[in-house]
């Protein structure tokens, strides 16, 4: 689980900003580490080469599945050694678009150690679908993945050495087995340019709170905050740039580019700088509640009290690029 600074995670869970955070996925930590209920930093190698892999589709030692799709299934296992080999059976076929080993791909999934019961990773039980670049998983999911297509349902057996390693004090050790739905593909360009039709119609507004942006609709953007401005006692919301997209639900899930700055300037952070766009779900974001109605597409910007007495407030710049 990676900390960075005023993380959007954190905010919109609690409604007030904090300067750590964490993102979702089933991450190599050559980029970050993995995200599951350890926390521990596991080593793994991402310089795997897919095409010197034997990938197969099925076998027959792989778990049988209960439950519907978009749900957390539940497995029962056959009793039979791990396969050797990374293995991905499609159990159900979609017609999207394809995966490749440098997509962004939003993905439900649930992930199992080897003839266990309980999952030790599950966005299904988290409420919120999780996206990440393929260039940045471990390398059962980088492979796996490869060439399957958006509206796949997929079983996947990895093997240790395509996954965490066989150290059961650090991690989820030995061969994992994933139930992985694949929702939306896309590249970092792709969502970055998601506002670049909106109206400029909020620069008075922010001006009068003393909040500078810069950037051109659809490229990255920054945000600072004039010496002397007020700090916000409550969330708010400007629309600085209004798209032309399907308007934002209590239940939407979003794909967003922002970046971020304390009321000081002190410290910032953005998604555009790192190259890693965040999910958002609106229904694990109270403080986000007045982006309801604002259609996709648009450029906001969200000033936010600090999350504790004598912390500074925030002021975030966001673009809502796609759905998930």
């Amino acid at each position: 689980m990676r900390r960075t600074p005023l993380a959007l995670a954190s905010l919109v869970l609690t409604g007030a900003i904090v300067l750590t955070g964490c993102s979702s996925g089933p991450t190599d930590t050559e980029v970050e580490s993995t995200s599951t209920p350890t926390q521990a930093t596991v080593p793994v190698n991402n310089k795997t080469d897919c095409s010197d892999l034997t990938i197969d589709k099925d076998n027959t030692a792989l778990p049988s599945l209960s439950g519907d799709a978009g749900q957390e299934p539940t497995p029962t296992w056959t009793g039979q050694e791990a396969p050797t080999n990374l293995t991905v059976k499609t159990l159900a076929a979609g017609d999207g678009d394809p995966v490749a080993q440098d997509s962004w791909v939003v993905t439900d999934y649930a992930g199992w150690q080897w003839n266990k019961d309980k999952p030790f990773d599950s966005s299904y039980s988290r409420g919120k679908v999780s996206s990440f670049s393929l260039g940045g998983v471990v390398p059962g999911w980088r492979c796996g993945l490869n060439k399957h297509r958006v509206g796949d349902r997929l079983e996947i057996s990895v093997p240790p050495e395509l996954g965490y390693g066989n150290d059961e004090s650090v991690g989820p050790a030995g061969t994992l087995v994933f139930v992985v739905e694949i929702k939306d593909v896309f590249t970092v360009a792709e969502v970055t340019a998601g506002t670049k039709d909106a109206t400029v119609e909020g620069e008075q507004a922010l001006a009068d709170r003393g909040i500078t942006v810069n950037g051109a609709l659809g490229t990255p953007a920054t945000i600072t905050v004039k010496d002397g401005a007020t700090e916000p006692t409550q969330p708010e919301i400007i629309v600085l740039a209004r798209g032309t997209g399907e308007a934002v639900t209590a239940q939407s899930t979003i794909i967003t580019q922002h970046a971020a700055t304390d009321w000081t300037n002190s410290k910032d952070q953005s998604t555009w700088k790192t190259g890693k766009p965040d999910t958002i779900s609106m229904a694990s974001s109270p403080a986000l509640a007045g982006l309801v109605g604002v259609p996709m597409g648009s450029r906001v910007v969200i000033l936010l009290p600090g999350a504790k007495v004598g912390e500074p407030a925030a002021a975030f710049v966001m673009d809502l690029d796609r759905l998930a």
